[in-house]
């Protein structure tokens, strides 16, 4: 789909939060061409990059179709890489239904975009992994695609709750979730459930999910499960299924992922471990409060025999002396 004017803005906002600040290495998925009618947004995103102006050649391409991925990347300072099967910007020719990402790419790029390639794709499995395999740890993964009709523009939209369970199970950590309702506006809307009764739905509608994730952590990509169904799908299904294990909770270099099987076993035998600790101390107690009670019983059932006589003696008193 390119990039348009709200991405170039996004971008610009990216770079305030420093989101850029360590990027070197961009990877593609397809070559993607740049439109941008405002040149204004354009020399603004330069300044934010401490670059030049850009030349009045470079914003007519940009305006008319022209202008590249490979023209913008390479002027903002950055090396630009692209996957395709269309060779054109010496690309690396995979085809993202079958190939694997080769061993030299892999782990290598800052920042990988999915600008409206993967609804393209019918091995969503294939192409997400990719750009996992070829994003490096601490690197950036931003996906643009299609989310309200795009009637037959390619084989997919997405749901934001596909990239949460996508961040969940491979512990991406999610740096914004954008709704596009218009290519030509200059900005993007910070997504709520709520948009959807005020955005407009008909043929012609091209609305854009845009999800930022940041992979934090060296471990193979794993398949994700919809949240929503995880808890009445048996046990033997889930099984399957691999989380990848937050650093903080584990040592990374230790366990990489642990399969949620496992990790529901691993919490509940340490839960029983606890249970049974406090369940033997109190069983010490009760022993402890039964001897006491046979213990102090004899001396209880003297106490209790004076207090009956002296109670008995009280009484005759009243009767007898008034």
């Amino acid at each position: 789909m390119g990039l348009g004017p709200p991405v170039l803005a996004l971008y610009h906002q990216l770079k305030g939060a420093g989101v850029f600040d360590n990027v070197k290495e961009v990877m593609e998925l397809g070559a993607q061409n740049v439109w941008c009618p405002k040149p204004e947004l354009v020399k603004n995103l330069f300044k934010a990059f401490r670059k030049g102006p850009p030349s009045a050649e470079l914003l007519d391409r940009f305006a008319n179709w022209k202008g590249s991925g490979l023209e913008l990347y390479t002027a903002l300072g950055m090396n630009y890489s692209c996957t395709d099967v269309d060779p054109q910007f010496n690309s690396i020719p995979l085809d993202l239904n079958f190939d694997e990402v080769p061993a030299e790419h892999r782990g290598r790029y800052d920042f990988v975009t999915n600008h409206g390639t993967s609804e393209h794709i019918l091995n969503q499995y294939n192409v997400f992994k990719a750009v996992h395999d070829f994003t490096s740890v601490n690197g950036y993964m931003l996906h643009a695609v299609p989310f309200t009709v795009h009637v037959e523009h390619g084989f997919f939209n997405y749901q934001p709750n596909f990239f949460e369970a996508l961040a969940k199970y491979n512990s991406y950590e999610i740096g914004g979730i954008w709704v596009g309702p218009d290519w030509q506006l200059a900005s993007f809307i910070p997504w709520e459930a709520k948009l959807l009764d005020f955005l407009v739905l008909n043929s012609k509608t091209t609305h854009l999910l845009v999800v930022l994730l940041q992979k934090k952590f060296e471990a193979a990509f794993q398949v994700p499960f919809q949240a929503v169904y995880e808890n009445v799908t048996p046990d033997e299904i889930m099984q399957r299924y691999n989380i990848v294990v937050d650093g903080e909770l584990y040592d990374a270099k230790r366990i990489r992922y642990l399969s949620k099987e496992r990790f529901i076993s691993d919490a509940v035998n340490h839960e029983r471990s606890v249970a049974n600790t406090q369940i033997v101390a109190l069983q010490k107690q009760v022993e402890e409060l039964r001897a006491n009670q046979n213990r102090i019983a004899p001396d209880l059932e003297k106490v209790s025999g004076r207090r009956l006589l002296a109670a008995a003696v009280d009484r005759a008193k009243r009767r007898i002396f008034g």
